[in-house]
Parts: structure tokens; sequence; C-alpha cells
């Protein structure tokens, strides 16, 4: 795993700096994520990913070496370059259970690398596909425990920035109840990036960990000082 340094971590870019998903550590131990902002992230916003694309009936071709690399759909409308090093995968129809990793896209056609290429043709007459940009970062959704977390963000993020989120370590998160010590917390508070305690009963098949909490705080909606373990 790759050092930077405490700058790097608190500050963010308008142009990536490194790969998404990139793991790194600081000199005081502490593990970093490097993420894309989706939308505007505060200190102590809990993130996860966006939501899946899902795409129907789609076709595939191939390019000048023969190799199925191209994945389209006629109506598409992408932005150019809005699933780069997206994952995804043929989950319906002909073709289904392949896995692919896109290169970049124009309007209406994904560029598949040739080490993730398809390996069975696509048919549009029932072909869908699911897209996956893993590392495309969000504020945690409401009421819902169990999500997959990216980290926690311990500077602001403008929408579409790059940065890290804190995934391992000591950090600050923002608390939707009264903080106690020692106590584990998770997503899903009623305001969005917020956490909570874990409530009696539920198990860690309920609910995704953010960590738990190093020092008490009085008022909810606060940032809280928490030993963030992200998994």
């Amino acid at each position: 795993m790759k050092q930077i340094t405490f700058q790097k971590v608190l500050q963010t870019n308008t142009v990536a700096q490194a790969n998404l998903g990139d793991l790194a550590v600081t000199p005081d131990g502490r593990v970093w994520r490097y993420v894309k902002a989706n939308e505007a992230l505060s200190l102590g916003h809990v993130t996860t990913r966006i939501a899946n694309t899902d795409v129907d009936t789609v076709s595939s071709s191939n390019d000048g070496d023969s190799d199925r690399t191209r994945i389209t759909e006629a109506s598409a409308g992408w932005t150019v370059g809005q699933f780069d090093d997206a994952y995804g995968c043929v989950d319906d129809g002909t073709g289904e259970g392949q896995v692919f990793k896109v290169q970049t896209n124009t309007a209406d056609t994904l560029y598949l690398y040739k080490d993730y290429k398809l390996t069975t043709a696509l048919d549009v007459a029932d072909s869908d596909i699911i897209l996956v940009r893993p590392f495309l970062a969000e504020k945690s959704a409401i009421t819902t425990l169990n999500q997959i977390l990216l980290g926690v963000a311990q500077v602001a993020f403008a929408a579409n920035d790059y940065g890290y989120v804190l995934k391992e370590g000591p950090g600050v998160v923002i608390m939707g109840n009264t903080a106690v010590a020692n106590e584990q917390i998770t997503p899903g508070d009623d305001t969005e990036g917020e956490a909570i305690a874990i409530a009696n009963g539920e198990t860690p098949d309920d609910i995704s960990t953010v960590g738990r909490v190093l020092v008490a705080n009085t008022t909810v909606d606060k940032e809280a000082l928490i030993m963030v373990d992200v998994w």
C-alpha cells in the first residue's frame, strides 16, 4: 500500500491524481480510499457508492482484432467518458453471467478492456447489462443500515472533486444521535451521510459498520471523534 502525506488527504482536486479505489496510508497509520464525489460532501459525511445503472437490450461487436470489446445501446445518450473504468455484468438474456470492465464510452457505445472482453455475443433482442461505478461516492442513504461504504470525508468535496476518504483510523463523523463512548455506529440516520448508534438486537448481518465512538458528544447532528473502521 502506498504512503501519502497528510496534505494530500486533506485536499481535493478537479482532475484525478490517482486511480479510483486506490488505498493509501498516511504516516500515522490511517488508511484512505481514493474516490470521486458524485455530489457535494461535508467534513464527516459517511459515503457509499452510487446506484447501479441498468441498461436493457444491448448488442455487442468486435474490434479490429476480432475481440468482442464493444457494447452498444443505440438510444443511450450517455456522456462521453461517463463509465470510464466502470464494471459491468450481463444480468439477463443472451450471454448472461459475463463480467466485463469498461475502458471508456461514447454516447452509445461502451469500449471494454481487452482483458475483460466478452466471450459470448450479446443479442439486442434480450441481452441486458448492469453497470457499476464502485468508487463514485455519495452520502450514505437514510434509514438503510446495510450499505456498501467507501469511507468518511475528512474534508469538504465539491461535486465531481477527487480525493481521499478515511477507511480506517481516528476521524470525524457526523452523528445523528448523541454519541456514547465505545458504542458501535452504522449508517442510516434520517439525514443523508450521518451515522447512528447500533440499536439493541441488531447483528453484524443487519448493518454495515462505520466504527466505534472514541469521545462522547451531547448534541445531535454534530461531529464526533470516531475510530473509523469501514467494511
